[in-house]
């Protein structure tokens, strides 16, 4: 069956590109229809204390837990009290107080030194409560609009805190990724067009993929990391399930085969095994729904979508486009090969966000260009004349192992062992202003309040008190300022003045290391 589905796809590769491009359009057009994607975006534990205590906060605090929190931070030489330095920072804490949707608590309120401002007086900071309406775009805009109220004072920093306003864009991953995978790619196979080819279909079931999960996101619960996730992993596999094929069916060329005769037996041997390792690496990502959490679980769906997408196009697409391409598979000129490789080095500059190697990109089609009219562009690269299979290296490789079958497995589990071994040392906790590079505002405002107030303070925790009065909750207080490793407690705050059996939280800091 996988024979004739080849055959048929190399043969009618028009028909199976409008089919690819059709279903592309077709899901985008529901998914459009429907209002977009509908993402997850809060992480619960059902029926944990954190969860409880959540609902407690939202319930009794609503008016505190509708935004977002941040703070200025502020170290100085001289002590933060002085006129010197309170009066432009009053200044500071009026003007950004005005913004819209932004409330400010100043260190310098009644009330408020004894927890806003350092023991030695010259670190400070403000809280920032932003409505909860802002989007990211929004929070971006806000954050340069606060930094940009900042007033120069001698001796003294002043940086804005908060992730969501951080500055900071992680690189992209995947097209660091691809760049990579075409410079391998072309070592591999030496031929652009056999490199661009599992590129192609990993990018197309990518593409496609993406849009199912959106459209899955209407139904289930699924994260908005998950595209991510699911672009990772299927660009992976993607690239690897179309370089099984393209391999095999390069080596029927090399045997005599022609074109179609070749998809075939490829796509029967190699898509076989295809197909196997696509089922089950899905049966592995759908696993995570055995943790029992919505959030884990649509990622996993989510991935698992994405992986069978792009098993999908390895065994149809592909043979589409390897009858596309043909016998000039083999074909490389030397305008393509020194494209491609500019081509990489544009992608690795946006992947890292270094804007002159973008550049690159206009030097490829520069190249591409000129090989129209420069002869030696259009030459055509010589291609290694292929091995018998005796004398290639993977051959060898293979009945070495299974000639010392015992002494490769054991090298093989000692090797093992010393790559997991990081694992004995593994810190879990949460990411926060800390795992930020230290070129940047929000980390150096973590580090200044880590200096000035001790570790732990950049990661509260709270407690919540409920069907209490106020003495019993600062009872409870005083035994948290008791146990070890809690360097401060703050609280007990109630919900409400009038009511002495009202709900209320405490805030405390431990004297560790922040996990938040």
């Amino acid at each position: 069956m996988l024979a004739r589905l080849g055959s048929w796809c190399f043969r009618n590769r028009w028909q199976t590109v409008f089919a690819w491009v059709g279903a592309l359009v077709a899901l985008g057009a529901i998914v459009s229809a429907l209002g977009g994607a509908r993402y997850l975006e809060s992480f619960e534990l059902p029926d944990s204390d954190s969860s409880r205590g959540i609902d407690v906060l939202g319930s009794e605090f609503g008016e505190l837990m509708g935004g977002f929190e941040s703070s200025i931070v502020v170290r100085s030489n001289s002590p933060v009290t002085s006129s010197v330095v309170q009066v432009p920072l009053e200044k500071l804490f009026e003007r950004v107080a005005k913004l819209d949707g932004v409330a400010v608590s100043s260190p310098f309120e009644p009330g408020n030194q004894d927890f806003q401002i350092s023991e030695d007086g010259r670190t400070a900071f403000a809280r920032l409560t932003v409505n909860g309406d802002f989007d990211f775009t929004a929070l971006a805009t806000l954050g340069t609009q606060i930094r940009d109220e900042f007033p120069k004072i001698k001796g003294t920093q002043i940086y804005l805190a908060g992730e969501m306003f951080a500055e900071f864009e992680p690189p992209k991953s995947e097209l660091i990724g691809l760049a990579f995978a075409i410079v391998v790619l072309i070592f591999a196979f030496g031929s652009v067009l056999a490199m661009g080819l599992p590129i192609a279909i990993a990018v197309a079931g990518v593409g496609v993929g993406a849009v199912v999960v959106m459209l899955a996101s209407r139904l289930i619960d699924v994260p908005d990391l998950a595209t991510t996730i699911g672009a990772m992993i299927g660009l992976g596999v993607g690239i690897d399930y179309a370089l099984f094929i393209v391999t095999r069916y390069r080596e029927q060329l090399h045997a005599g085969h022609e074109g179609e005769e070749a998809c075939s037996i490829a796509i029967d041997t190699s898509g076989r095994a295809v197909i196997f390792a696509g089922i089950t690496v899905v049966i592995s990502l759908l696993g995570m729904l055995a943790i029992g959490l919505s959030f884990i679980g649509g990622m996993g769906i989510a991935a698992a979508l994405t992986v069978a997408v792009t098993m999908v196009a390895s065994v149809t697409l592909l043979p589409a486009l390897l009858g596309f391409a043909g016998h000039r598979v083999e074909l490389t000129r030397w305008r393509g090969l020194i494209a491609a490789g500019f081509v990489a080095l544009g992608l690795l500059g946006v992947g890292l966000n270094f804007t002159p190697m973008v550049a690159a990109f206009g030097v490829a089609v520069a190249i591409l260009v000129a090989g129209f009219f420069v002869a030696p562009l259009r030459a055509e690269v010589r291609q290694r004349r292929p091995k018998p299979a005796e004398q290639t290296l993977a051959y060898k490789w293979s009945h070495l192992i299974q000639r010392h079958p015992w002494s490769a497995m054991l090298a093989g589990v000692a090797v093992l062992l010393v790559v997991a071994s990081p694992v004995l040392s593994l810190r879990l906790g949460s990411a926060d202003a800390g795992n930020a590079p230290e070129d940047t505002d929000a980390r150096r405002a973590y580090d200044l309040l880590s200096e000035g107030f001790g570790p732990g303070f950049n990661g509260p925790l709270i407690v919540t008190v409920r069907g209490v009065n106020m003495i019993a909750a600062g009872g409870i207080g005083g035994l948290l300022e008791g146990t070890d490793g809690v360097a401060q407690v703050v609280g007990p705050i109630p919900s409400n003045l009038q009511d002495l059996q009202a709900s209320g939280l405490m805030e405390f800091m431990s004297g560790g290391a922040a996990g938040g």
